[in-house]
């Protein structure tokens, strides 16, 4: 499974941040950090299926907890980018 079309379209978010200054610094450096971890975490699941459908679904739950963390503290920054985050939650607890 490819993982630039699955990953791509949120890594282009990531730059509002930079545009919002007017953000704390702590709380844009705790999204960021929160989105690399979920982002980390599952392209090492992907990458371990070897391009195989996955389905460990006790580690797929735990992505969808990463990407739900990443969702919430990304709302102090955007209101979109928290809804793609949790969009991402959402697909991996289906």
């Amino acid at each position: 499974m490819p993982i630039a079309p699955f990953l791509g379209p949120l890594l282009g978010l990531i730059g509002i941040f930079e545009s919002g200054r007017h953000y704390r610094d702590d709380k844009k450096d705790a999204a960021l950090a929160a989105i690399n971890d979920a982002l980390i975490e599952t392209k090492k699941y992907l990458e371990e299926g070897g391009g195989a459908k996955c389905a460990d679904r006790t580690r797929e739950f735990e992505l969808a907890k990463l990407w739900s963390d990443a969702a919430v503290k990304a709302r102090h920054a955007s209101n979109e980018l928290a809804a793609r985050l949790n969009d991402k939650s959402l697909y991996w607890s289906d």
